[in-house]
């Protein structure tokens, strides 16, 4: 039989190309100028998400929040970002929140609640800063949003800055993963912060997807995500006792 060519590897498209092409803090995060704290240890999956505004390169850590990073790579390996995903509330300066499918019928067999993963950061107004003035939520950070206890779904946030008024004491907000590399921070700095509160509501997207978005001309969306390179093990997305 004729040799089968090996599928050919996914493009970056202007991402970090390979877990090794990271820089040294992004490979082995540690407690200093951008964490506050020491973070878990944990082996890495690499993402490349496609913005409006150019590529993001997520890091996924399973041992940071394992319940939370297997549900973001799941969507992943679903093919869930194609269907156009908005970045609907995009608050200057603080965060931005995303995660409705642009298609409802994709959308809601993954609005079930996620049981919550404990936090390794430090919750309460005593940790808002540690000792060297480090806030307690890097930029790039990646969490949920949610409104309670195990209410994670499909929603999630991304810091737009370091800032201390994230998972001060909410669970959804524990850090499951972060941005890596310069081009997607240059990417999260562009992304569109005008509309802030009043962008399109959650319920016009969960009912009626991207056609909630028409008023909204300047809005961004995460147009696709897909795996770069993964050397976690079975045992890294093991939940916590």
């Amino acid at each position: 039989a004729a040799d089968v060519a090996p599928p050919p590897p996914p493009r970056s498209d202007g991402c970090v190309a390979s877990l090794g092409a990271l820089d040294f803090e992004s490979r082995n995060p540690a407690e200093g100028p951008r964490h506050m704290v020491q973070p878990p240890a944990s082996r890495q999956t690499l993402v490349c998400c496609r913005t409006t505004k150019g590529p993001l390169s997520v890091v996924v850590r399973p041992r940071w929040a394992p319940i939370g990073a297997k549900r973001f790579l799941d969507l992943v390996k679903a093919g869930y970002w194609s269907s156009r995903v908005p970045l609907f509330r995009c608050l200057k300066d603080f965060l931005c929140q995303f995660g409705i499918a642009g298609d409802p019928s994709i959308g809601k067999r993954w609005r079930r609640g996620l049981v919550d993963d404990p936090s390794w950061l430090p919750y309460g107004p005593k940790h808002w800063h540690n000792d060297a003035g480090v806030p307690r939520f890097a930029k790039g950070y990646l969490a949920y949003a949610g409104g309670g206890k195990n209410s994670r779904g499909n929603q999630f946030i991304v810091a737009l800055q370091a800032t201390h008024r994230l998972c001060g004491g909410s669970p959804w907000e524990v850090p499951w993963g972060e941005l890596a590399g310069a081009e997607s921070f240059a990417t999260l700095d562009a992304i569109y912060t005008g509309y802030g509160e009043n962008g399109p509501s959650q319920g016009a997207l969960q009912s009626r997807g991207n056609d909630a978005t028409a008023d909204f001309p300047l809005l961004d969306f995460v147009e696709s995500c897909e795996v770069v390179e993964d050397e976690t093990l079975p045992a890294d997305w093991a939940p916590y006792p």
